[in-house]
């Protein structure tokens, strides 16, 4: 298979010089032979554009200002700046990429007409035998989160996913028929995107040939309290997507019970303030203005 159509990876950036550069030095290892490499910095403190420009020459450095614009916006900056008719991949400054990953998960994005966005095989950077990521599914009654996670090989088989995060390819006529992320900052932008894609008519697909690593914590005892981190967005953004994509009626039944839940993770992880944070955005979610249009523009103010 010829591989004609150019790339172009995305990558936000702030305050991750170390996670960045590492990731950078993955991706100049590429395969694919036609690859443009984009990093947006959101105003980072530790030198990341001055000493990323020396060292990485050969990446579009695009500098987002003082003004957190957030993870979405730096998306959307970062595929203002994409070549033309490049498919554009996301990925997370945290991850290292193997050699072939983008060459994978362009074969399967071209495989068929009606695929618009392939997610690879995440796996832990600190155990290489342990699926951080194969798609994912949010429960459109309940809002609850399904991921696919446990051991490799248990998930080495190619198949239709409803979503993902971390790392995604779409495809360049997908970007232009749908637009960029919805400007939520962080959380459930990217599953939405996502549902926003099967609307236009697209599928996503799981590539287990293409991988890479994810450098988070597979205990429990870390990632569980990280949840809660952003509680307040994760509490307006679910609200949010359940309001464009899910049934509100079955969802506000099923709340108390998510909401139990992080109840329970607060006090155990003594981050009670966190809950309330979590109850707050969730509350905002219902009453938050929220755009019907599926077409989202590549702006990031």
């Amino acid at each position: 298979m010829k591989n004609n159509t150019g790339v172009s990876i995305v990558i936000p950036s702030f305050n991750c010089k170390y996670n960045l550069f590492r990731l950078l030095k993955s991706v100049k290892k590429q395969s694919y032979p036609k690859i443009q490499t984009v990093v947006v910095d959101n105003g980072s403190k530790d030198d990341t554009l001055k000493d990323g420009e020396k060292l990485f020459p050969w990446v579009t450095w695009v500098d987002a200002g003082e003004k957190n614009i957030g993870q979405t916006g730096a998306y959307n900056f970062g595929f203002s700046k994409a070549k033309k008719n490049n498919h554009i991949i996301m990925i997370d400054s945290d991850v290292v990429v193997d050699k072939y990953m983008v060459k994978f998960l362009v074969q399967c994005l071209e495989a068929k007409k009606n695929i618009g966005i392939v997610t690879p095989m995440i796996l832990y950077l600190e155990d290489k035998n342990w699926v951080n990521q194969a798609g994912s599914e949010v429960n459109l009654l309940t809002g609850k989160v399904t991921v696919g996670w446990g051991p490799k090989e248990d998930y080495l088989i190619a198949k239709e996913v409803q979503g993902s995060g971390t790392v995604m390819i779409f495809k360049n006529k997908l970007v232009e028929k749908i637009g960029g992320f919805e400007k939520w900052f962080l959380c459930y932008f990217d599953p939405d995107y996502c549902l926003r894609a099967k609307k236009a008519g697209y599928d996503m697909w799981y590539e287990p040939s293409a991988i890479c690593y994810h450098d988070q914590k597979k205990n429990d005892k870390i990632w569980r309290p990280r949840v809660l981190s952003r509680a307040y967005l994760l509490g307006r953004n679910r609200t949010l997507f359940m309001r464009r994509h899910g049934n509100m009626l079955t969802y506000s039944l099923f709340l108390p019970f998510l909401l139990f839940y992080y109840l329970k993770e607060s006090v155990i992880f003594n981050i009670f303030p966190k809950w309330l944070e979590l109850v707050k955005g969730t509350i905002v979610g219902y009453f938050y203005p929220l755009s019907k249009d599926n077409y989202v523009p590549l702006d990031y103010n």
